[in-house]
């Protein structure tokens, strides 16, 4: 349990550090020496007659609200509602903030503040009340556990595409790629064309990987060149390749026809002749 702080009636308001929603405790009572008026945070108890409003802290003017209050042990709940506080204002103080009312309740007994305040006996603490720190539920706990993975996973893959996106982007990612494209269509290209330079290509990417050649130098320019000439000669070899495929499907074509024209045409003549006898 945390320790409780005394509150001292010497200032006339005291700051405390709670965001808005945040709760104190208020505890214990003061008692006039000689009447048995009881004074706690919230209340103002007389001999012979019940509690009424108007404790020793003006709560509500200093930016909290009450939330609960036990006359008999004296113990005053405050929630901070993040609300002008006029009271800590008029005494320069920075809000929320517990205004004293010792000043006003003396003055209601007709007493200077000085000697009611010899009077009194007993005291008033505050505790800031902190947040329990969440614990989930035992049945929750697994599903956590695969959300809080998958989470991992996703960010870690962000992070791989981010960093390969990156690289791509760079010199030496262009340059690779593009080594990478002639090696792929290479392996889609005539044999003849292929066969004197995929060792060539090879050794590029074997270059490029072991960072041999500096991409953005002018050999690395020197390299991207040729390899640019050899993607260019890659695509017109493989536009004539279908060129010819595309040809040879057609001269195919019209000998199937040609051929299916001959035999319609040797059928109409022999449909034609005349019959023997």
């Amino acid at each position: 349990m945390p320790a409780s702080t005394p509150i001292s009636l010497d200032s006339p308001a005291i700051h405390l550090d709670v965001a808005p929603g945040g709760e104190i405790i208020l505890r214990g009572a003061y008692e006039i020496a000689g009447m048995g008026t009881v004074i706690d945070a919230a209340t103002l108890t007389a001999p012979g007659a019940g509690p009424v409003p108007g404790g020793m802290i003006d709560f509500e003017h200093g930016g909290f609200h009450l939330t609960s209050r036990n006359p008999e042990t004296h113990e005053v709940h405050l929630i901070a509602t993040g609300d002008p506080a006029e009271a800590c204002a008029a005494v320069g103080v920075a809000a929320p903030c517990l205004p004293i009312r010792a000043q006003k309740l003396a003055i209601q007994q007709l007493v200077p503040l000085a000697e009611w305040r010899k009077q009194l006996k007993g005291g008033l603490s505050y505790e800031l009340v902190t947040p329990p720190v969440y614990a989930p539920p035992p049945a929750v706990v697994p599903y956590l556990e695969v959300a809080g993975a998958v989470a991992a996973v996703a960010v870690i893959g962000a992070l791989f595409y981010r960093r390969q996106k990156r690289q791509a982007a760079s010199p030496a990612g262009r340059l690779l790629t593009l080594a990478r494209r002639v090696q792929d269509k290479l392996a889609r290209a005539d044999a003849v064309v292929a066969a004197p330079l995929a060792p060539a290509i090879r050794t590029a990417l074997q270059a490029l990987r072991e960072q041999r050649v500096d991409a953005s130098s002018k050999e690395g320019q020197r390299i991207a060149a040729v390899l640019q000439r050899v993607d260019a000669r890659l695509d017109d070899s493989m536009k004539q390749a279908r060129a010819d495929q595309e040809q040879q499907a057609a001269d195919e074509l019209v000998q199937e026809f040609e051929a299916a024209l001959e035999a319609a045409d040797e059928a109409t003549l022999a449909a034609g002749a005349p019959q023997r006898r």
